[in-house]
């Protein structure tokens, strides 16, 4: 139609025969136009981010190792003995998620400790990002605050723009609401609260068609109401066309037991946990049935991701070819799957970092997943890397 306007408006000055040729152009092309596919309208990508982690002994107050932000910057952590406030510069904003995964010294063979951690709070102070963080360790049939390392990654979608590939995000309210989210497919989410610690969050029009899983899920716990520690992963994961159906289950960080809590959940499909495609990343399902398209490196492809044990119940993770990206900028973080309150962290074997540059390899050293009481147990889990 703005074709065939513009040749009846310039028809005083352009010749019959042009005037015919523009006329029939703009026919053609809106002819055409009606068989193209719709491509439906996707949010943009998340515009505002931070990433990085806290060596177990590095410096407090300091920098984040390997941390930037969208604009550049370098996020800082103070406080100490299981207490923690990370400060992400300029990238503050009033909804998104923070995910936080624990990272431990550990000895060799034997992982310690079985910790966890999990932000308290998150929330805009000014232009910068502020997350209170609290790590914890199951110590003599309880749990107590414990000085350790621990990665973390924040991310809010705060515009919409041209289509892009597929992510969602969720912060839970704890029970049968939700403080943000974002949907690449453009379509609000919904979650259902089906019983103490139970959740199933419906993320509708990303990831693949049909019934097939691919990407990678990330979940993380807050807090309970009273203060108390708590712990989340991903029970079940089902995908119904194009919707993704993940359950959340939640338990006391103490005693185990399923309770109510928040929680943040981040589904990613051939992106990073930021949204973003950089050079560098990768993400992994380690269980024995995974499809392959929950194993993916972005220098190698599909199903090119490999694991293997590390003594004594501890798991490696190796994405080929970007090793080189480990430093300066990179993050990680994993959560684990399937029934009953176990939970996983990064081991550094022998004081190193959690993740290396091995020959061109990046190599993930040691998951460490344990069970309810702490016990080193190997578990099916999710696992996410990014670089810059």
């Amino acid at each position: 139609m703005p074709a065939i306007a513009f040749a009846r408006a310039d028809s005083g000055r352009r010749p019959r025969r042009l005037r015919i040729l523009l006329t029939l152009f703009a026919l053609v092309v809106g002819s055409m136009s009606a068989f193209l596919p719709a491509r439906a309208a996707h949010a943009a990508l998340p515009n505002v981010w931070g990433y990085g982690y806290l060596d177990p002994s590095g410096p407090l107050p300091g920098p984040l190792t390997n941390s930037i932000t969208s604009v550049s910057s370098v996020g800082t952590v103070s406080g100490g003995g299981g207490t923690y406030l990370v400060t992400f510069p300029g990238v503050g904003a009033s909804q998104g998620v923070v995910h936080v995964t624990a990272l431990a010294k550990t000895g060799n063979p034997v992982p310690q400790p079985p910790a966890w951690c999990e932000p308290d709070a998150y929330f805009q102070s000014g232009a910068d990002e502020l997350v209170k963080v609290s790590c914890w360790v199951l110590t003599g049939g309880g749990a107590a605050l414990f000085p350790t390392g621990f990665s973390i990654n924040w991310l809010s979608a705060t515009y919409t723009g041209p289509p892009t590939p597929d992510l969602a995000y969720a912060q839970s309210d704890g029970a049968s609401g939700l403080l943000a989210q974002f949907d690449s497919s453009g379509a609000p989410l919904s979650v259902a609260h089906l019983g103490i610690g139970v959740w199933q969050i419906k993320l509708p029009g990303v990831g693949p068609t049909g019934t097939g899983l691919g990407g990678d899920l990330q979940v993380t716990g807050q807090v309970t109401a009273s203060g108390a520690p708590a712990r989340c992963k991903v029970g079940k994961w089902v995908n119904a066309g194009g919707t993704q159906l993940p359950t959340v289950l939640c338990f006391a960080g103490a005693s185990g037991t399923p309770v109510d809590t928040r929680w943040t959940l981040t589904y990613q499909y051939k992106l990073d946990l930021r949204g973003l495609s950089p050079y560098g990343w990768g993400y992994f399902w380690q269980q024995a049935t995974a499809p392959p398209l929950t194993n993916l490196d972005s220098a190698t492809g599909w199903g090119t991701v490999t694991s293997g044990a590390v003594a004594p119940a501890g798991i490696g993770i190796k994405m080929p070819v970007i090793g080189p990206t480990a430093t300066p900028f990179s993050e990680a973080n994993v959560t684990a799957f399937g029934p009953g309150p176990g939970f996983c962290r990064f081991g550094e074997l022998g004081g190193g970092p959690a993740w290396i540059n091995a020959g061109g390899t990046l190599l993930i050293r040691s998951v460490d997943c344990f069970d309810g009481t702490g016990a080193p147990l190997p578990t099916d889990f999710f696992a996410t890397y990014t670089s810059k």
